[in-house]
């Protein structure tokens, strides 16, 4: 046993509770994001599980740190990769600056009306590449950043749990009425084209918002049963703790008592693994409609040599839609074709 780390640990335990004390104190008393009792009407089903997709927040560097203090974070903390990194010449919602920080997200900074605070959006590409949570809410908790927006989403990859038709009949019983008047709804159908349904339940204004939509085929594939539900949570009027980032499924399932009942076994891994490949087999698919033909042209020309057709064709970088993704998440495409 370490003796020396487990004093370092109970340090920075110390540390992020002192820091969360002193933050919720400059605050009108807003009421705390719960994770809620589990309602009369579902049995809890232990092993739901869900994902941060979304986080953002702001935070006021300590005395003497500045803007190089807040990227150092954003590349070691939250592991977001330095490779393109660019400044803008506009500024983002009061902000003066803005860094936008490749395809991971922006860090906005400068401006009298913000004293002094810096902003960090980090999106679902980014929030997938971290690996350590815990560092995570204890560099929050420590620095005294405010969430304000975090996304938690379960993922039914069968749609066995949960799925369109469930989720407007549970709107329909009440099943998204936490207090109060019921949550307004709408619908955006596809009409059957396969390109994806969702719900939506609540108003993002008010600070909490659920969709529920039919991920693999917003992704690509019509045929796909996956369905994620997902609440955005943003601190209007309330205080949304760290501890979320640690329990994503609690806050997830607290927040209204129909998703109570996710419970299929999941992974980010597995997430990111079938995000991946349907973006990759939408990917093909969308070239060979708009280049098939060009292709077997070219094919013909060069008397069927197809190192010399892809040759010709070949550019460096990668798509937009795939660009997100680590070297190793891409390779393992390779592994599902061997």
């Amino acid at each position: 046993m370490n003796t020396q780390d487990d004093h370092s640990s109970a340090d920075r335990d110390s540390d992020a509770r002192g820091a969360r004390t002193e933050c919720a104190s400059a605050v009108d008393a807003p009421r705390l994001v719960t994770r809620g009792e589990t309602p009369s009407c579902h049995a809890e089903q232990p092993g739901a599980s869900a994902l941060v997709d979304w986080l953002a927040f702001t935070v006021k560097p300590p005395a003497e740190c500045g803007l190089r203090w807040l990227l150092e974070a954003v590349g070691v903390v939250f592991r977001v990769p330095r490779g393109n990194w660019t400044g803008r010449d506009r500024g983002w919602f009061g902000y003066t600056h803005r860094i936008q920080l490749g395809d991971f997200g922006l860090l906005g900074y400068g401006g009298e009306s913000q004293n002094g605070t810096m902003h960090v959006e980090l999106n679902a590409q980014a929030c997938r590449r971290i690996e350590d949570w815990q560092a995570v809410r204890v560099w929050g908790e420590v620095y005294g950043a405010v969430i304000t927006r975090v996304d938690c989403a379960h993922d039914d990859f069968a749609g066995q749990v949960i799925d369109i038709p469930r989720a407007i009949e549970w709107y329909r019983q009440g099943a998204f009425t936490a207090s109060g008047r019921p949550p307004k709804a709408h619908l955006e159908d596809d009409l059957g084209s396969g390109a994806g349904r969702t719900l939506g339940v609540g108003r993002r204004g008010s600070g909490k918002y659920l969709r529920v939509y039919e991920k693999g085929k917003k992704l690509g594939d019509a045929a796909s049963p996956w369905v994620r539900a997902e609440v955005e949570l943003h601190n209007k009027s309330r205080v949304i703790p760290w501890d979320v980032v640690l329990r994503p499924d609690e806050y997830l399932a607290g927040a209204y008592p129909a998703l109570r009942i996710l419970s299929a076994a999941q992974c980010r891994v597995v997430t990111t693994r079938r995000t991946a490949e349907i973006s990759y087999d939408g990917m093909v698919e969308n070239t060979r409609m708009q280049g098939g033909k060009a292709v077997n042209v070219m094919w013909r020309v060069l008397g069927g040599d197809c190192t010399a057709v892809v040759s010709e064709l070949r550019r460096e970088g990668t798509p937009k839609r795939l660009a997100g993704y680590a070297d190793g998440e891409l390779e393992s495409l390779l592994d599902r074709r061997a």
